[in-house]
């Protein structure tokens, strides 16, 4: 009986030997049952709600590739804490002639009426997570109430021994001399490459500072320049993290101001309240131009543009990004400021996003390209094309063995593990039907005549798709992540890695 294992562990605060101890339960029931050791899958510090664990998708993956017979794990909730994902996953693995087994509460598949005890499980374990959620953020309000830290840690504070917040002198000096700065006229990209010339070491160590974390956002209240805590306002619960229903991600939501949780703490606060309200009223006075981050990555986490992502610049290595409404630019320069990266290369948007587009109609457009895109389409077919004769022999021999082990049964046969083969085998059985019926009843045709033309077609819509998210996929897969920005005598020009070609950027550009 071949066999495989998954475990996980939900956060960073747990043991890592959480994953060991299950593992070790498997094991001592697989050697009970006479099975082999398992293949190994885990996920560690990951969420149970999250649905993009590398362990569970391979997991999966593996059980429709028909590596092992039985998925042992030591509960229920190890495989998902979604009852919906949880039900899912279930009827994906029983589809594939997997059994399911819970070495612990007692979960199996094999069983007659497993439905009811997966569901009921599923629900209990979700709600688990729910209520777990809702202690921790009533836990966390009571300690923002008090003054104490409720998430994380703000620069120029540290945590005292008894847990409260206070304030840490040698980082306030550095807090009151960026609002002090600040209302004299400099701006927080002067003020950042300041601090990055001086290093001046930020509250991660190793790291350099950056526009955005100076002067972040005022409706958000991020941000140093923004963030009320430094004249002694602590909000708390501005904003909630939900998970998006149909990618799993996590979403970060701004709850409506009546949910706020605000309360004076005047021992935290850093700067005077004359100053406070002179910066925000610059703030405001600037807010068009505070979002750094709208020109590239807009609410959702979708990049807006067709080169973000894959442009890197040639001096720091750092992302190169739109930094206007008509330039690419490096963001670290942008951000960090000279003392990082002194790259002051801009280049022509509209002119930039052509030439790649130019470039890749070309590369889509050889014979090799066309030719790979028809072995493709093949390849999918004739997988997509379930071989009949094969399932109909799967199932016979489901039959064989399921009325081989009932005749045992007749004959007074009957070993300890007589009951559980019985069991696996009707799964079997069952297994095997519902893929040769999906087989006879999903016939996808066996060959694609039009193919060459129908890539043609889209080769020439590409550029007319509107859909920018797509054609950086497709850039992506032909050049990956590392399109590296250089300059040359004013030519200005991205080198890919590998194979090391290059595509000119049509030669506009300029230096900030």
């Amino acid at each position: 009986m071949r066999t495989a294992a998954y475990a996980r562990f939900s956060t960073e605060m747990q043991r890592s030997a959480s994953i060991e101890d299950q593992l070790r339960n498997i094991r001592t029931r697989c050697k009970q049952e006479g099975w082999q050791d398992p293949i190994v899958y885990s996920d560690a510090a990951i969420s149970g709600a999250r649905l993009d664990r590398p362990g569970f998708r391979a997991l999966l993956t593996d059980a429709t590739d028909r590596r092992f017979d039985v998925l042992l794990i030591d509960d229920l909730s190890r495989l998902s804490r979604d009852k919906d994902e949880t039900g899912k996953a279930i009827k994906r693995l029983i589809f594939c002639g997997v059994r399911v087994v819970g070495v612990s509460d007692g979960t199996d598949t094999a069983r007659d009426g497993h439905e009811l005890d997966t569901g009921i499980r599923a629900v209990i374990g979700e709600y688990y997570l729910r209520d777990l959620a809702k202690k921790t953020h009533r836990g966390l309000t009571g300690r923002a109430l008090a003054g104490a830290s409720a998430g994380g840690l703000p620069y120029g504070y540290r945590v005292a021994r008894t847990g409260e917040r206070t304030i840490d002198e040698e980082q306030a000096k550095i807090v009151r001399r960026v609002f002090a700065e600040y209302l004299s006229g400099r701006s927080p990209r002067e003020i950042v490459t300041a601090l990055n010339r001086e290093r001046i070491p930020t509250a991660r160590s190793g790291r350099s500072w950056c526009k955005s974390a100076i002067h972040g956002d005022v409706r958000r209240g991020i941000g140093m320049l923004a963030n009320p805590i430094y004249g002694g306002l602590q909000i708390w619960n501005r904003s909630q993290w939900v998970k998006h229903p149909d990618t799993g991600r996590r979403i970060r939501k701004e709850r409506p101001r009546s949910e706020w949780i605000s309360s004076m703490h005047p021992d935290l606060a850093i700067v005077d309240s004359a100053t406070w309200e002179a910066v925000q009223t610059r703030l405001t006075s600037r807010r068009n131009n505070t979002d750094t981050n709208s020109d590239n990555r807009p609410r959702g986490g979708v990049a807006r543009y067709l080169l973000s992502g894959i442009l890197r610049c040639g001096v720091c290595g750092g992302p190169i990004v739109v930094i206007n409404r008509y330039c690419y630019g490096c963001a670290t320069h942008k951000e960090r400021g000279d003392a990082i990266c002194d790259s002051r290369v801009l280049i022509n948007r509209k002119g930039a996003e052509s030439a790649f587009l130019a470039g890749l109609k070309d590369e889509l457009l050889t014979e090799s390209s066309i030719a790979c895109y028809e072995r493709a389409v093949a390849a999918e077919l004739k997988r997509l094309t379930h071989d009949v004769d094969d399932l109909k022999v799967r199932l016979a021999r489901a039959d064989q063995t399921h009325t081989n082990i009932v005749m045992a049964l007749r004959a007074g046969i009957i070993t300890p593990t007589t009951r559980e083969e019985l069991e696996a085998a009707e799964v079997e059985r069952q297994a095997a039907r519902a893929a040769l019926e999906s087989a006879r009843t999903n016939r996808p045709t066996k060959v694609m005549p039009d193919a060459r033309e129908r890539w043609l077609r889209l080769v020439a819509d590409l550029e007319n798709t509107g859909e920018n998210a797509k054609i950086r996929d497709a850039l992506r897969g032909l050049i990956g992540n590392r399109a590296i920005v250089r300059e040359d005598k004013g030519q200005i020009y991205a080198e890919i890695e590998p194979p090391g070609q290059t595509v000119d950027l049509v030669g506009s550009g300029g230096r900030i």
